[in-house]
């Protein structure tokens, strides 16, 4: 009978869905229940115990007392009543896009199908769980014991209920899928249900890094083991933690004991470092390892043999070039940064260089910086040049200060120029004067800058009255000179707040860094081939001078900032070399006059035994007394240049004019006393 009574509903439904949809359910004045369209018409005529519209699913169910059915928006059964009690639709959708409904039957058990009346997961179950189903296309469906099998979304069940949990992260990537059992503790097993790792761990991790992964399984004591992807345990749980950063390129492991320390293990457990570290660092291209041990000191342990190669004495280690190693002693770290002790060098088993400078840098292109005593020097490599391990062995021979003046291999100045100076009738005491006269050149002698350097002394003593202690003449200057130099200048601009005025004079080589086309002064010590390390930047001295608070800085350069013609010939018979770099811009109030532009040579005056553009400058301050505006003796010197170095050198030779933004419209106005 109850049969031929779900026969006649789903007849009465067919019937009455033609062409038209479901909007609503309602009831008639005896309380009847069925569905409407959007006329108010009956589509579904009233006749069960309840009727529900779930718009937002287009789906409707309808009861006959505990027995319920449902329908689409057309009035189609889905399910005829007289199977399930309840339907619960799921917002979530597989990666196809199919929509699912969880089924009760008459027995309370849950199932899942789609609204396509496709059964996935028949009615034989506590729980239903499709929270994977989008991601990876996986359900989870509990038994009455607690243990819950697995499905996929074509009703396949592919592991059985032997499991308490399931997490799927790993499945995508890895096809595993990590279980936990029913006291909680965590395994892993392969997508077909093969067990990788028991469930007998309180963790489970897979490192992802090489091959098909690895696996870190803790134990309840907080010690963990690890395993391959097949299931093999190849360290036991002896560790707290494992880092695997360095397996794949290295074939070790880093590993932490319950004290926190660190030590190194290779795959298959045997122990390479004990674990007594703070800090273990591999660098890449160097074949050792940098540690810190448990009281903070720092040492190197060589990754062939794992012996110590430098002592654990130091309170910074860095790779300073190939063999050898930047340390410190005595410093403290503030911030993660050194303060403070001595840097030395340590290289084949002892420190080749003492730790004796208060800063240090690494070799770059086999040249380092140094400073002691607040006087920055440079280093050569010392393991290619043997010279420099004088230093470790105390004679100090090397780094004796020159004494006497510079010798010059040219005439000395005996031009118009150089006589009869003109005397300044007022004392100029807040303007302060940095010469640089770079000539000794070991292999390419600038001729005449020391006697360039010299009368600009002369003058800015005599024509321009500057007080001989506010005059600083650096003869043949190294890097740590020019450095010297710059400090000072910016004291001096600190000390007077703002009531001081800076004249800075170069005369030598310049040189560009070809790469980046970008000019350089070259100290006395400084190497054309590596001028970013061994030169100083003109846009670094544009900085600090333009950084200072200061009535004004006017910059002379008697040298060219070119590359491409570097032949010593070239060199012995100019005043720079020969490739066009960017024009820097000087900042603040400064302003700049060089001798030459783009890829021209400054070339020398043979006869006045000076440089040519330097000439030109003390003539002109000769003629007017030291009191001629910018402007003027720019114009005289730019003109006299232009001409002679085409009568004598037969090449161009023009000097430039670069103000600062500030001094755009003024420049020409400014004197130097």
């Amino acid at each position: 009978m109850r049969r031929i009574v779900v026969i006649v509903h789903f007849l009465l439904l067919v019937l009455s869905s033609i062409n038209a949809q479901i909007v609503k359910a309602d009831h008639d004045d005896s309380y009847k229940y069925g569905f409407k369209d959007k006329n108010d018409n009956w589509i579904v005529s009233p006749q069960y115990s309840h009727t529900h519209w779930y718009d937002k699913w287009k789906v409707g169910t309808f009861n006959m007392g505990v027995s319920c059915g449902l329908l689409d928006e057309w009035g189609n059964v889905i399910f005829p009543i007289g199977k399930y009690t309840y339907y619960y639709v799921y917002d979530k959708k597989d990666e196809k896009g199919s929509r699912y409904v969880e089924l009760t039957d008459m027995d309370g058990k849950l199932g899942l199908a789609t609204l396509d009346k496709k059964i996935i997961v028949p009615c034989a179950y506590t729980r239903i769980d499709i929270a994977s189903i989008k991601d990876y296309g996986i359900i989870k469906a509990k038994e009455g014991n607690g243990l819950q099998c697995v499905y996929d979304v074509n009703g396949n069940k592919i592991i059985p209920a032997k499991y308490a949990d399931y997490n799927f992260y790993h499945y995508k990537d890895n096809g595993v899928i990590e279980v936990k059992n029913e006291e909680g503790l965590k395994g892993l097993i392969k997508a077909d249900g093969t067990e990788i790792v028991p469930c007998a761990y309180m963790d489970i991790n897979l490192v992802d890094i090489i091959g098909n992964g690895l696996i870190k399984a803790k134990e309840g004591n907080g010690l963990q083991c690890v395993y391959d992807i097949n299931g093999k345990m190849i360290i036991p749980a002896k560790y707290t933690d494992y880092n695997f950063y360095y397996y794949e390129e290295y074939g070790v492991i880093v590993v932490k004991n319950e004290e926190g320390l660190q030590g190194f293990v290779n795959s298959k457990g045997k122990e390479l470092i004990p674990c007594v570290y703070t800090g273990l660092y591999i660098l890449e291209g160097d074949p050792n390892i940098i540690c810190t041990n448990h009281i903070g000191k720092m040492g190197v342990i060589n990754r062939e043999n794992w012996n110590v190669k430098v002592p654990f004495e130091y309170e910074s280690v860095r790779v300073a070039a190939d063999g050898i190693y930047l340390v410190n002693k005595g410093g403290h770290k503030e911030n993660g940064i050194i303060v403070g002790g001595k840097w030395g060098y340590y290289a084949n088993g002892k420190e080749i260089i003492q730790c004796i400078y208060d800063e240090a840098s690494i070799f770059n292109n086999d040249v380092a910086k140094v400073k002691k005593d607040g006087e920055v020097t440079l280093i050569k490599n010392p393991l290619k040049d043997a010279s420099q391990i004088q230093i470790a062995s105390g004679d100090k021979s090397s780094d004796k200060k020159r004494k006497g003046p510079v010798v010059s291999r040219y005439p000395a100045p005996d031009s118009d120029v150089d006589k009869n100076i003109p005397a300044a009738k007022e004392s100029a005491d807040n303007t302060f004067a940095f010469i640089i006269a770079n000539e000794n050149y070991p292999d390419a002698p600038v001729p005449y800058s020391l006697n360039d350097g010299r009368m600009f002394k002369e003058y800015c003593q005599k024509a321009l009255g500057l007080p001989e202690k506010n005059i600083n003449l650096y003869e043949d200057a190294t890097f740590g000179n020019i450095i010297t130099a710059v400090e000072k200048m910016k004291s001096i601009a600190d000390a007077y707040d703002g009531e001081a005025s800076v004249i800075f004079y170069y005369a030598g080589h310049g040189f560009p860094d070809e790469k980046q086309s970008t000019a350089y002064l070259l100290p006395i010590d400084g190497n054309a081939t590596d001028i970013t390390t061994t030169g100083y930047s003109l846009a670094k001295l544009y900085k600090e001078l333009s950084e200072q608070k200061l009535k004004s800085s006017i910059v002379f350069l008697d040298a060219c900032f070119s590359g491409t013609k570097r032949e010593d010939q070239m060199l012995s018979e100019a005043r720079g070399v020969a490739i066009k770099v960017k024009e820097e811009a000087p900042q603040g109030n400064m302003l700049v006059f060089s001798a030459a532009q783009g890829d021209e040579t400054a070339h020398q005056m043979e006869e006045k035994h000076h440089g040519l553009f330097t000439y030109y400058l003390l003539k002109e301050l000769q003629a007017t007394g030291g009191d001629v505006d910018m402007g003027t003796l720019t114009e005289y010197v730019t003109k006299q240049v232009k001409r002679q170095s085409v009568v004598i050198n037969n090449k161009k030779q023009t000097p430039t004019v670069i103000p600062s933004q500030s001094l755009t419209n003024s420049w020409q106005t400014m004197k130097l006393k």
